[in-house]
């Protein structure tokens, strides 16, 4: 299967200097459901601003399905959706409202961006909340909403930073209902970050782990658990603090 994301020597840097990704080296096959992990600090969301064109670059290569973003940077944003950890999202307009006009944004129609404006709040049970102000809503369905408008244009890769924040136990499950159908049914690749390591094992099938803005560890997520506790039965969150202990020593 090819490669749909490839990452080569990327480095970003703070701005005193210090390196907060360094020299990543990464690949995440078409129709995957990817999953970085890596304690608070270590990388992972700049790592995605960088690979969603939301910050520049220091050095090093990247490109998704083969579009080179120092070239095509707007056919990049189109063909991926971003969920990032902000909900930013305008809390005086009204769920339909939002989803409508980030459809045409993307070029829809009238009529396509009403119907998909359904289509998603049906899918994200988001219906009975259609005439209600983002700002008012829970913080599980401004992540589903956020979600929602991220999908408005059908991308190809789906970057999700943390999207289960705020979620109750049954939110969760329905929104990994949907996510795992995107990926299944419609091919869509996933990359999420998450610090619910049973949502990563449960749900990803390949996985890289970064740890001070390095990646040092690269494949499937049975073979990490092999590889730290000679077991793939071990859960991942007993395997990923093993690998964290033993790497702080």
């Amino acid at each position: 299967m090819e490669a749909e994301i490839v990452v080569s020597n990327l480095t970003k840097c703070y701005s005193n200097g210090t390196e907060a990704l360094r020299g990543i080296n990464l690949e995440v096959k078409k129709g995957a459901f990817f999953t970085l992990l890596g304690p608070n600090g270590a990388g992972k969301s700049t790592l995605i601003k960088v690979l969603t064109t939301l910050l520049e670059k220091d050095a090093g290569l990247f490109s998704i399905d083969g579009i080179n973003p120092e070239h095509e940077k707007s056919k990049i944003q189109r063909y991926i959706g971003v969920a990032s950890q902000d909900n930013e999202i305008d809390p005086g307009e009204k769920v339909e409202n939002l989803l409508t006009f980030q459809s045409r944004l993307f070029g829809l129609s009238t009529a396509d961006a009403k119907s998909r404006t359904e289509e998603l709040m049906d899918t994200f049970q988001l219906s009975e909340q259609r005439k209600k102000k983002a700002g008012i809503l829970s913080g599980g369905n401004k992540r589903r909403l956020h979600c929602a408008l991220a999908l408005v244009h059908r991308p190809q890769v789906l970057f999700l930073d943390e999207p289960t924040v705020g979620m109750d136990p049954q939110a969760r499950a329905n929104f990994w209902e949907i996510i795992n159908l995107l990926n299944q049914k419609e091919y869509t690749t996933i990359f999420l970050t998450t610090q619910y390591l049973d949502e990563a094992d449960k749900h990803a099938n390949a996985m890289a782990l970064i740890l001070d803005g390095k990646i040092e560890y690269d494949g499937t997520i049975s073979g990490f658990k092999n590889l730290v506790s000679q077991s793939d039965s071990t859960s991942l969150d007993d395997s990923y603090l093993k690998f964290i202990q033993s790497f702080s020593k």
